[in-house]
């Protein structure tokens, strides 16, 4: 029937003759009926060739089909054995209701399982290497998991060596901790498997109270644990997987009261004193104290909203790409400025400096710093200077702030934060002053470009080496711009956005522009969709996110989002704001699942908002 059959064109771009004399079709439907003819020659009893003898049972069937069907059969019957010549064959560790159930589904390409045969069937269909069949007995247990029978399923996973089953298991696991510690079953699991549990980022709960609980409940059952008839003077090997120092401070004081001298004492009172040392715990980091988390997300604080914005003092955006949308945080205490400098260091955030634009701007020496885990600020060190307009980067886990401007003055000096001190001092000052420039850190050394000088647009480039304590002029850039984004990604500089009047007037750069610092060149790539000035930049899984700003053309804020990926050299729309906003601090940062449930959507958000916040009564920006 036409319906059934598929005309390949590979050919079209030949000549009309040559198409009518070679054309190839395909039928969608003969594989199906290849099938069909197979059973029906197996329902009729007709050239079967070979008997499998299973439990000592005969079972006819066609040698070829089960040589195209699976590893197992084509060996023995293609691959040179005495099998090839004998016309009964014995098959041995398959039972005779699983080896018809199999040769029904290679007959058919369907198989009924139900929880009385799925063992057995598993058994045959990994001896046999038949692996759909491995695959529907995998699903099939998995869809039937509970707190019951894992142990079961999972020594099945362990038996057969089936990993995907396997995984399936760890993360049932991971996501049912807290009811799943409770039931006897997890006790028997082998200790190996629940440490690795206990011990990962992707562990499901809502606090690490529930780790230590968890932990205490593989020794112990939940009526000791309730009842207090643990020992744990005793060295319990699932403790050393619990992450004391994200427990809360009084639990843990309480704990450490309670406490004779024992290796469980010396782990709480250290996590104490690195409660005790919140300014320099980003520099006493260790796998213990990172969030359990794998949600790496797209954070922005501060910035410029237009007139009517919902957002309160206290709030930041926060973007996870699984969720289609931004949401708002709320942190009490936070900065609330345009155009800060951020740096990230060991998952926690740095803002440095920026404009204090309430009313009219100012710039700011004033410096805080954001921990993920409490969803909590602190300040740290001021600034020797006032900065604005400047850029920060990481490198050699110090924070630097390079240049800008404190509105009376521009700057050409470069102030240095150690977090193990939490002072600043300074280091080589630029060539010259530069504001509204961007640096990215490229192999060890910084890189800054373009900017403004007096009313001048810059395309200049500079290099800083941190070991010679210098500042290097690099090629310059195709283009003059200023409060544009940059970021860099494996080993090369991309510079976006922006503005320059160029023509006369102020007007967005849309060029978008590479540097490579090993052969100090520039290269121009696919140009911006749309004007981003002073936009929030980061990069995710090596694209490169340019999120709002301010548009001159346009003549108002944003509230767009463009996404560059570095592979393909090509430009998407991403997710945009609620509100259009310039001048954003962002960066990716790993968030805990307690914080990232505290997000809330933009209809939430309006919601609860009591009052409109007019942050802002213009659209001016410190561009102006």
């Amino acid at each position: 029937m036409a319906e059934d059959r598929e005309l390949n064109t590979a050919g079209a771009a030949a000549p009309p003759t040559a198409q009518r004399s070679r054309q190839t079709y395909r039928s969608n439907a003969h594989s199906q009926r290849l099938l069909g003819g197979l059973l029906a020659l197996r329902q009729s009893g007709i050239l079967f060739d070979v008997v499998l003898l299973v439990e000592g049972r005969p079972v006819q069937a066609h040698r070829i089909l089960l040589a195209a069907s699976c590893d197992y059969f084509r060996g023995m019957f293609a691959g040179g054995l005495r099998e090839m010549q004998q016309s009964e064959i014995p098959v041995h560790g398959v039972t005779y209701t699983a080896m018809t159930k199999l040769l029904d589904f290679i007959y058919t390409a369907e198989l009924e399982l139900n929880l009385d045969n799925v063992q057995e069937i598993l058994c045959a269909s990994t001896l046999l290497q038949i692996q759909d069949v491995i695959g529907f007995c995998c699903d099939f247990l998995f869809s039937w998991l509970d707190d019951d029978n894992i142990l079961e399923v999972y020594k099945l996973a362990d038996m057969y060596g089936l990993e995907q089953l396997g995984a399936k298991v760890h993360s049932y696991i991971l996501k049912n901790i807290q009811t799943f510690s409770r039931t006897p079953v997890y006790r028997q699991l082998p200790p190996e498997k629940v440490f690795s549990v206990l011990s990962s980022d992707e562990l499901e709960v809502s606090s690490e109270n529930e780790v230590y609980e968890a932990a205490l409940h593989y020794h112990y059952s939940p009526e000791e644990v309730e009842s207090d008839q643990v020992c744990l003077q005793d060295p319990l090997k699932m403790l050393e997987a619990v992450r004391f120092c994200l427990m809360e401070r009084p639990v843990l004081q309480r704990l450490h009261d309670r406490l004779k001298r024992c290796p469980l004492r010396d782990c709480v009172a250290a996590a104490l004193r690195y409660h005790g040392q919140e300014l320099w715990q980003p520099v006493l980091q260790s796998p213990l104290t990172q969030p359990r988390s794998c949600f790496r997300c797209l954070l922005g604080f501060g910035g410029m909203y237009s007139p009517g914005s919902v957002t309160a003092s206290d709030e930041f955006q926060v973007f996870h790409p699984s969720w289609g949308e931004w949401r708002t945080l709320t942190a009490a205490q936070g900065p609330r400025m345009s155009n800060q400098g951020i740096a990230v260091l060991n998952n926690f955030v740095y803002l440095i400096g920026g404009d204090k634009n309430t009313s009219g701007f100012r710039a700011e020496t004033r410096c805080w710093r954001y921990d993920p885990r409490h969803n909590s600020w602190c300040s740290i060190k001021p600034l020797q200077k006032q900065h604005a307009d400047h850029c920060v980067c990481v490198l050699g886990g110090l924070i630097y702030a390079i240049g800008g401007r404190d509105y009376s003055n521009e700057l050409d000096c470069v102030e240095r934060y150690d977090p193990q001190t939490n002072t600043w001092e300074y280091v080589a000052a630029l060539k010259r002053e530069v504001y509204a420039h961007a640096g990215a850190v490229v192999d060890g050394k910084i890189y800054i470009t373009c900017g403004r000088r007096g009313l001048s647009y810059l395309k200049e480039t500079y290099c800083y080496d941190p070991m010679a304590n210098h500042w290097a002029p690099c090629a310059e850039g195709p283009v003059e711009r200023a409060w544009h984004g940059m970021a860099a990604v494996n080993g090369r500089v991309y510079v976006i956005g922006g503005s320059n009047d160029e023509r006369g007037y102020r007007r967005d750069v849309l060029k978008v522009a590479c540097y490579s610092p090993a052969v100090n060149q520039w290269s121009v790539l696919s140009p911006l969709p749309a004007g981003h000035g002073e936009p929030g930049t980061v990069v995710l899984d090596s694209r490169i996110f340019i999120l709002g700003g301010r548009s001159h053309d346009k003549g108002s804020r944003t509230k767009y989002v463009h996404v560059y990926d570095t592979k393909t050299d090509r430009w998407d729309s991403g997710t945009p704001f609620e509100d259009r906003i310039s001048g954003l601090a962002a960066c990716v940062l790993l968030m805990p699942r307690s914080v990232i449930r505290q997000a809330r959507s933009w209809e939430q958000h309006a919601k609860a908002s009591w009052e409109m916040v007019d942050f802002d009564n213009s659209e001016n920006s410190s561009e102006d």
